[in-house]
């Protein structure tokens, strides 16, 4: 018996034991649970401040935006005030007679833009012409006259394919090159052929390096400004005396976002440098906003004129209204191949104007690709050719082996570039086969081409039968 009571109080003793430390583990489970709970209510707050601080930034960024294009509104409302004033004065006491004949000279001057409170509609006089130095140029009418337009403004020209922004930019670098301007094209996948008397960049990065540099002597020239004591006036009129009016002409724009980065300073180390995400989007600002006080203008050539297209510059779209002339091409649809092409026809708008204004586009007979004025005749240089007499000289050259009356019951055979040339084409199934669509992607044995390589591979498959041009660069393969 006490055998057994000593046994009972034994087992007592070990749950006593087991009972402490079941309440302790609870209790530690318990404090470990308001630590959590505590841990996760700092969490919370944590997370709903820094959400309340982003809003906060984004307010701030949204004010200051909102400020800088009220300011910059502002600005330019007073100097368009001014400029009427001092037209006003100019004109004080003249008759009526001898004010439009004042107004006909301003429109004639060598770099014509718009002044003060002046519409486009305004500007046009039937009496105006504009002519160029070659056969070929801008017809002489008054219609054309919104070319002019463009000259000193930041331009954006944007349309869909086939609309026609190639030649008709063409043809606004034409005049600018004859009003005095210096011209550097930034096309990344152009050609000197094309470009002929005009600073060719290509290459994103040496783009991107151009763009560098453009800021640097855009901020250079407003502190030369600042220092020199001079009127706005008396700046620019000593810039177009210098020979420094620039005009930057940004070719294919839509694909810059993508490719371009933020050249590395020459003094800073490779492993911390870090490029600036929004590079593009400052340069896209930069030349906006203050190239024209400088006379540093761009013509950007792009897609479409939303923000996210053009440098995913988001939230600017009213700075871009108010600092950009744009121009809208527009193209026709033909409803059985469904190919686009220019229609003749567009849309302008001034900078700060919400109007859009139809406008008729110049009728060109070939794309302007020489900007030389009076350049020299030489014997090695072979004249201008169109399109279609280029595509009769290699049609020629391709029969050139046969005899009158022999008949060309087997198609031309290709040159070994030319045959792999076709079968990339095919393999990728490209029915109409774009030039500078491909020419990135297609390489044999590591190596890529010029443009004009790969043209003149595509002249040997249209000259075979093989192929069909519909467009400049552009063929349709006839079978697949």
């Amino acid at each position: 018996m006490l055998r057994h009571c000593q046994n009972e109080e034994r087992q007592k003793a070990v749950f006593e034991d087991i009972a402490l430390h079941r309440d302790a583990a609870r209790a530690e489970m318990a404090a470990r649970s308001e630590l959590l709970e505590s841990y996760r209510d700092v969490a919370i707050a944590e997370v709903q401040l820094q959400a309340d601080l982003d809003l906060i930034a984004n307010d701030r960024t949204v004010d200051i935006t909102k400020a800088e294009i009220y300011a910059h509104t502002e600005i330019e409302v007073t100097q368009m005030e001014a400029t009427d004033a001092i037209f006003e004065a100019q004109t004080a006491g003249m008759t009526e007679e001898q004010k439009a004949e004042y107004i006909k000279q301003l429109r004639e001057m060598k770099t014509p833009y718009l002044q003060g409170s002046q519409t486009l509609q305004g500007t046009i006089d039937p009496n105006d012409k504009v002519t160029g130095s070659e056969p070929g140029a801008i017809a002489p009418t008054d219609k054309y006259r919104w070319i002019n337009n463009t000259i000193g403004y930041p331009t954006l020209i944007f349309g869909g394919m086939g609309a026609g922004k190639s030649w008709t930019t063409r043809e606004i670098i034409w005049k600018k090159v004859q009003a005095g301007w210096n011209i550097v094209a930034l096309d990344p996948h152009g050609t000197q052929v094309e470009w002929r008397g005009v600073r060719l960049i290509t290459g994103y990065k040496e783009i991107a390096d151009f763009m560098q540099w453009y800021m640097d002597e855009m901020r250079q020239r407003y502190e030369d400004y600042r220092l020199s004591g001079l009127t706005e006036e008396q700046w620019t009129e000593n810039l177009r005396a210098s020979g420094k009016m620039l005009s930057v002409i940004c070719e294919e724009f839509t694909t810059w976002t993508d490719n371009i980065v933020e050249p590395m300073p020459n003094d800073c180390d490779e492993d911390k440098w870090k490029p600036d995400p929004d590079f593009i989007g400052k340069w896209f600002r930069c030349a906006m906003t203050e190239s024209r006080k400088q006379l540093m203008i761009p013509l950007f050539v792009a897609h479409d004129r939303t923000m996210e297209i053009l440098a995913k510059a988001k939230g600017l779209s009213k700075l871009r209204d108010a600092a950009l002339l744009e121009v809208e091409l527009i193209a026709t649809i033909d409803p059985i191949t469904t190919e686009a092409s220019s229609s003749g026809r567009g849309r302008i708008k001034l900078p700060g104007h919400g109007q859009w204004i139809d406008i008729e586009l110049p009728k060109l007979d070939h794309k302007r690709i020489d900007f030389r004025l009076d350049r020299p005749v030489t014997s090695d240089e072979p004249p201008t050719i169109d399109k279609a007499t280029l595509e009769r000289i290699y049609e020629l050259e391709f029969n050139l082996g046969n005899k009158a009356g022999d008949t060309q019951d087997e198609p031309n055979k290709l040159s070994p570039m030319a045959q792999k040339l076709y079968e990339y084409l095919t393999i990728t199934e490209r029915i109409e086969a774009d030039v500078r669509e491909f020419k990135g992607n297609f390489k044999v044995a590591g190596e890529r081409f010029t443009v004009e390589q790969i043209k003149g591979w595509m002249y040997e498959i249209v000259g075979a039968g093989m192929a069909d041009w519909i467009g400049e660069g552009v063929i349709k393969l006839n079978q697949i």
